[in-house]
């Protein structure tokens, strides 16, 4: 379903007569409610888990010689959709190789970092990255500095992204889009002290959640044994 049919969907299951209901932008009143009840509750099943399943994606960027930290944006991501890094995928290799000449790099500390690739005379290693660090603007820093000549691959996770236009799709998939519905149903409910609604809304919302994060987060594994 897209913007403008989610929220017929809930006027109906609202009640809300939804005759005029014929686009998203310019409502007013009960109408301008349910549109941005519709949107809010979007954002509140993006925000449950910063890693969902359809929220990940890839990108790649060229290694500068001598430029040890990469913002986002020089990491080829669009400004405003940045979430969170996916610390297991970043992987890099011979841009003139290409990807046979892959590695997987190590994941450290961005203090561990400091210490070990910014300090002294290893400023002045120019070589191929093995460990990278996430600073706390989430820009990347690979270690050794690097030289030119690599290519960086990694995922990340997308920031929540609203619904502005009519025929906008939540990306949520297609069996779980009612759980939209169900949330702004609890948000209509709660405003107009409908408690039936509210209760209809918040028993189908967690039922349809339940399947979701069985669903679209990542399966839980087992750890190695302690040493």
């Amino acid at each position: 379903m897209d913007y403008l049919a989610l929220c017929l969907r809930t006027a109906q299951e609202c009640g809300v007569p939804n005759s005029t209901l014929t686009t998203v932008s310019g409502q007013t009143g009960q109408l301008k409610r349910v549109v941005d009840w519709v949107n809010t509750a979007w954002n509140d099943i993006q925000t449950a888990h910063q890693d969902w399943g359809w929220m990940r994606t890839s990108t790649s960027w060229a290694t500068v010689d001598a430029q040890y930290q990469y913002t986002t944006l020089e990491c080829g991501i669009t400004a405003g959709t940045f979430g969170m890094w996916d610390r297991i995928t970043f992987r890099n290799y011979v841009t003139a190789s290409g990807n046979q000449s892959e590695i997987v790099m190590g994941y450290i500390d961005y203090d561990v970092w400091r210490d070990n690739y910014l300090i002294s005379g290893t400023r002045a290693v120019r070589t191929r990255p093995m460990d990278f660090a996430i600073g706390p603007d989430k820009s990347i820093f690979l270690g050794p500095v690097p030289s030119a000549g690599y290519t960086m691959t990694a995922d990340y996770f997308t920031a929540p992204l609203d619904m502005t236009a009519d025929a906008d799709t939540p990306a949520l998939p297609t069996q779980f889009q009612m759980a939209i519905v169900y949330r702004a149903m609890m948000s209509y409910g709660a405003f107009y002290a409908a408690s039936e609604v509210y209760q209809r809304g918040e028993l189908e919302f967690g039922k349809l959640m339940r399947r979701l994060d069985a669903d679209r987060l990542p399966e839980i594994g087992y750890a190695g044994a302690l040493c």
